[in-house]
């Protein structure tokens, strides 16, 4: 293992993760690493899609209100919106946290 990663587990049963790694192995995925990390990314881009399923989810399994849900969605478009009008890019997103870590390298 590269010293640069960690490692996440989950316990999971065992009939449910076979399942899985033929679902992913149909989906094209090549490892299930390779699909854990395409969820992790999408969630901390906030992808569109990956973020509607959440919301789905989190409403379908009463992880959260209707009324928290709806709260959360307008937040996610009034940042969106904010951004927008300050002209800020991801890039501009990407280069502030550089800058963050070079200054505060504990961060």
């Amino acid at each position: 293992m590269r010293e640069d990663l960690t490692t996440v587990s989950f316990f999971l049963h065992p009939r449910l993760h076979e399942e899985m790694k033929i679902r992913l192995y149909y989906e094209g995925f090549a490892t299930q690493s390779e699909f854990f990390r395409a969820c992790v990314l999408s969630l901390l881009e906030k992808n569109e899609k990956f973020m509607q399923f959440l919301d789905h989810y989190r409403e379908n399994e009463g992880l959260m209100s209707k009324a928290k849900l709806k709260k959360s969605k307008k937040l996610r478009e009034d940042g969106k919106e904010l951004m927008k009008k300050l002209g800020i890019t991801k890039e501009d997103l990407e280069n502030i946290f550089d800058l963050i870590e070079e200054e505060i390298p504990q961060l």
